[in-house]
């Protein structure tokens, strides 16, 4: 019988062996009674949930017990956490947030993601479209990771940071940064003051964490209130649209802000007479920009800027009250990695294709179906295509793990 691509028993025999020797290094999360966890498994169908580890021993043993490809807590606190949603007696929640690459639209994603759809049999490479031209959403997809997109995620992941202890007050201490084990970082606040937060106030944290609904006028950028003092250095969102603003046009290239349709003059200011509108921005305040550039343009130039200040998260994730989020320190079934939680100040140096590539053993000889290139541990492996490698431990179980390839047996 031929190998399965993935090669699942083989992954998970290596999950087996990586938790028989390292299950004691897995931490309790705060409060630890009080969370639910959950698991998938490598030939389980469904997720196995509402289970209770009120000790650290208990929780270790299941680890070392059943080595689940995913491992999850929750980001709430209940009375019973075995019990059904509706009577597990929600007692409050972390405010968390997940950062995943695959949120954005790189150009990396052109190289190395493919999908096809299952109807007519059309591809294309990058995300996927709303719908095919054939007029149906079914698509197969193959998505992959490279360190491109991870450093895109940690950039998202240093704007969020920055915004949750400047503009909140949320001290370092209160913070934790995990790398997923995948495409991105989860960030976790404990803090007392954010913990029974509904989810509309969650929405509301969201929506400014993003820069959602920002009117220009409300930020200083007002023909009817003219000031005297620039705010680039001001806190807040009045701080930010400014230094959004001042650095996108400091970087725009004139052909992208051709693209934006602005009014004529608004172009032109902006393209021609770059240093005075850059100079106006940085010496006095954001109201003497509107003879320079129209109310509508300006509207239309900040929603383009506001990406430089704003953090991409996933609305999805914060505002959900009953969340499950991934334990740190376990496997990442996807990928082999470790979920890795980053001291404060040290994520500008971290490395998750270093630091999170712990798995190691005797090399693998592998079948490739396809799958592109990638640098593990400094070393550059792939791209592959229809071909059979041997590699060491660390790389053919993310191979593996991704599906991109199958153990060749002897």
């Amino acid at each position: 019988m031929e190998e399965e691509w993935g090669s699942p028993k083989f992954v998970a025999e290596q999950f087996q062996r990586w938790y028989a020797q390292h299950s004691h290094t897995i931490p309790a999360p705060i409060e630890l009674p009080q969370r639910e966890f959950a698991f998938l498994n490598f030939f389980g169908r469904g997720m196995h949930r509402h289970i209770k580890l009120p000790t650290l021993q208990e929780l270790q043993r299941y680890l070392r017990q059943n080595a689940p490809a995913h491992s999850y807590h929750s980001s709430g606190y209940y009375d019973d956490p075995t019990a059904d949603m509706t009577r597990k007696g929600w007692l409050g929640a972390d405010l968390v947030f997940d950062i995943d690459a695959d949120h954005f639209e790189l150009p990396c994603q052109k190289v190395h993601d493919k999908w096809w759809c299952r109807n007519c049999d059309e591809q294309g490479t990058g995300h996927l479209p709303e719908i095919c031209k054939c007029g149906k959403a079914q698509f197969t997809t193959e998505t992959w990771i490279c360190e491109k997109c991870l450093q895109a995620a940690k950039h998202e992941t240093h704007k969020l940071l920055d915004i949750l202890i400047q503009d909140f007050g949320v001290h370092p201490d209160e913070l934790i940064t995990n790398f997923s084990g995948n495409r991105g970082y989860h960030v976790h606040v404990h803090n007392n003051d954010f913990k029974t937060l509904n989810q509309h106030a969650r929405r509301e944290i969201v929506d400014y964490i993003m820069a959602i609904g920002l009117e220009p006028e409300f930020q200083g950028f007002s023909q009817r209130n003219r000031g005297t003092r620039s705010t680039l250095a001001m806190g807040g969102w009045r701080g930010r649209t400014g230094r959004a603003l001042y650095d996108y046009i400091s970087e725009a290239k004139p052909e992208e802000i051709k693209k934006l349709k602005l009014g004529r003059k608004a172009s032109s200011n902006i393209i021609n007479n770059k240093e005075q509108v850059l100079e106006t921005l940085m010496e006095r305040h954001p109201s003497n920009i509107t003879p320079l550039i129209d109310p509508k343009s300006l509207k239309t130039v900040l929603n383009e800027a506001l990406g430089l200040q704003a953090s991409e998260i996933d609305t999805v994730v914060t505002t959900d009250i009953h969340r499950l989020i991934r334990l740190p320190n376990t496997l990442h079934g996807k990928t082999g990695w470790q979920v890795q939680t980053i001291p404060y100040g040290a994520l500008p140096d971290y490395d998750p294709l270093v630091k999170s590539v712990v798995m190691s053993g005797s090399p693998v000889k592998l079948e490739f179906k396809r799958a592109p290139k990638i640098q593990l541990k400094g070393e550059g492996y792939g791209p592959y295509n229809e071909e059979e490698v041997t590699l060491p431990m660390e790389a053919a179980l993310f191979y593996l793990c991704k599906k991109g390839a199958r153990v060749k047996n002897e």
